[in-house]
């Protein structure tokens, strides 16, 4: 059962946790992390954030870039050492410029992972496509309305939870 820690205040308490190599995941991190007025942490192998800490949380927006299809390492080894004693509510967000499909397969890889650990993931998630043109991968991504877009999604996605509690 997923239990929020709301219940004496009236706004959520979110916290974004994200890996990035080429500094795309990072720039969409840093945005929603603005807008919602919160931390975004890069988890790294030898930077990993206690566990404990993030009992204090009700959301946890988890980010990353796909490479070869796949979520980085990094985050899918946090992920899968993840023992929280109370559910927490998760938000998948990712950047990528991969194949048709390789999007949903790693969200997919992501959410059961996460809800193997007993947590709950909203189907909800927020992606950037870099993209290809022929065998040569889009730079310029993400550009600056996708940057600002993820900010605002992530703000419309918090009031829409508080307004549901």
């Amino acid at each position: 059962m997923l239990t929020l820690s709301t219940q004496n205040r009236d706004k959520m308490r979110p916290i974004i946790l994200y890996s990035s190599k080429s500094g795309n995941t990072k720039k969409i991190a840093d945005s929603m992390a603005s807008s919602l007025n919160c931390e975004a942490i890069k988890i790294t192998a030898d930077s990993i954030p206690s566990q404990a800490a993030l009992e204090e949380y009700d959301l946890i927006l988890v980010g990353t870039g796909l490479y070869a299809g796949t979520p980085n390492e990094d985050i899918m080894k946090y992920l899968g050492k993840l023992d929280l004693k109370n559910p927490k509510l998760f938000v998948l967000f990712i950047t990528w410029g991969g194949a048709p499909r390789s999007d949903k397969m790693a969200l997919s890889r992501l959410r059961t992972l996460l809800e193997s650990k007993g947590q709950k993931v909203l189907q909800e998630h927020f992606a950037s496509f870099g993209g290809w043109k022929g065998i040569l991968m889009k730079r310029g991504h993400p550009k600056s309305e996708e940057i600002q877009a993820a900010g605002e999604w992530a703000k419309k996605l918090v009031e829409k939870l508080e307004k549901a509690i």
